[in-house]
């Protein structure tokens, strides 16, 4: 079956439908599924003219080739449910520049959803792209300001811990019960995260071949935690959080006086490790200083750990693992986006990050990194 047809099968499955429509539009930015802006031919009840259409089959979708259970659309079904009873996190800036003065982040509401097609109709964030596509692009680039990059930050950490402490209430131990069993998913970011790490070595000896002790216990470490799905440190994650599952208006910048921000992609919520949410988060934010030299990316790490409120070292620390992990396993992958100098330049800072953390030396992180740490 084409992507053409694909687009048919879906455009006749909305008719008859309240959200029929007669322009579905392919979006690009997903590797899974299959992703369309629909235009209503009739405007709902409450306005909406525009509702993005998520289609999974047991495949990915740029790479049909490469298998992935079609379950995994049910799991982001039940937390956009679930997550209707999370209210919004507004953040007001005490600043006087008016470019800061509120960012509201909240998760896209499901329409609906067709178990027997795994077809999802979600809310619309309209002319909008992710964080990441934001801050590369060279309007945003050149006209950021701290005070405006650290509010949005802010407003991202925020939103993030209420989200793990409203996943900690006891109300919601059913849908921790049922996330604990997206278990297919939990184990592909365990193996493309700690396997790799210990895979890279021998890709990078030089840089990496004294670290393989270290690394092995990382692992395990990380295998480990699987198996954890409460306490201190633990519930309910995101599981996919960065800043290519963070909507933005292309217009942001002109729009200061009420900012939407959306949590999206939803299918890698699992139990586990809190840190791993905001690790893979600064991670990538990171990464954007690193390859591409846009300091907003720090400034919202900074204004992040601000909302995200008394982290202890020793989540710090795990967090901090995490980023290191990522960077290692990550940084080789992104085709086009620097020399091998800078990819070597990566690896090797990610070995740094994780064998300090490791070994617990607070005093070795500065600068961003530090931010993390509460006496900050």
């Amino acid at each position: 079956m084409s992507d053409k047809d694909l687009l048919n099968i879906v455009s006749q499955e909305l008719a008859g439908t309240q959200y029929a429509s007669s322009s579905l539009t392919p979006l690009s930015g997903g590797t899974a599924n299959f992703v369309y802006r629909a235009q209503l031919d009739q405007p709902l009840p409450d306005g909406t003219e525009s509702v993005i259409v998520k289609h999974t089959e047991a495949f990915i979708a740029l790479n049909r080739e490469f298998k992935l259970p079609a379950e995994r659309c049910l799991f982001e079904e039940s937390i956009l449910k679930a997550l209707d009873g999370l209210p919004s996190k507004q953040n007001r800036s005490n600043s006087s520049d008016v470019q800061t003065q509120e960012v509201t982040v909240k998760t896209p509401r499901l329409f609906s959803f067709n178990r027997e097609t795994n077809t999802a109709v979600i809310e619309d964030l309209p002319d909008s792209l992710d964080l990441k596509s934001f801050l590369i692009s060279t309007a945003a680039s050149n006209n950021l300001t701290q005070e405006w990059a650290s509010s949005i930050g802010h407003a991202l950490g925020n939103w993030l811990q209420s989200f793990h402490h409203w996943a900690d209430n006891e109300a919601q131990s059913g849908v921790a019960a049922e996330m604990d069993k997206n278990q297919y998913m939990r184990d592909l970011k365990f193996m493309v995260n700690y396997d790799a790490l210990v895979n890279t070595i021998d890709k990078y000896p030089t840089i990496l071949g004294n670290s393989r002790e270290v690394f092995s216990k990382v692992r395990e470490m990380a295998a480990g935690e699987l198996s954890r799905k409460d306490g201190n440190g633990f519930g309910i994650i995101h599981g996919d959080f960065w800043s290519g599952n963070v909507l933005i208006p292309k217009t942001a910048l002109e729009q200061p006086n009420h900012l939407p921000l959306f949590i999206i992609d939803w299918e890698l919520c699992h139990c586990g490790a809190r840190a791993l949410d905001l690790g893979q988060m600064f991670a990538e934010l990171y990464l954007l200083k690193h390859f591409k030299d846009i300091d907003a990316a720090t400034w919202i790490i900074q204004g992040f750990m601000k909302g995200y409120q008394n982290l202890d070292d020793e989540t710090a620390f795990r967090v901090l693992i995490h980023v290191g992990v990522h960077f290692i396993a990550w940084a080789p992958l992104i085709p086009g986006w620097g020399t091998s100098q800078q990819v070597e330049d990566a690896v090797r800072l990610g070995r740094d990050i994780v064998t300090k953390a490791w070994g617990k030396d607070r005093s070795w992180f500065e600068g961003v990194w530090k931010s993390l740490f509460r006496d900050r």
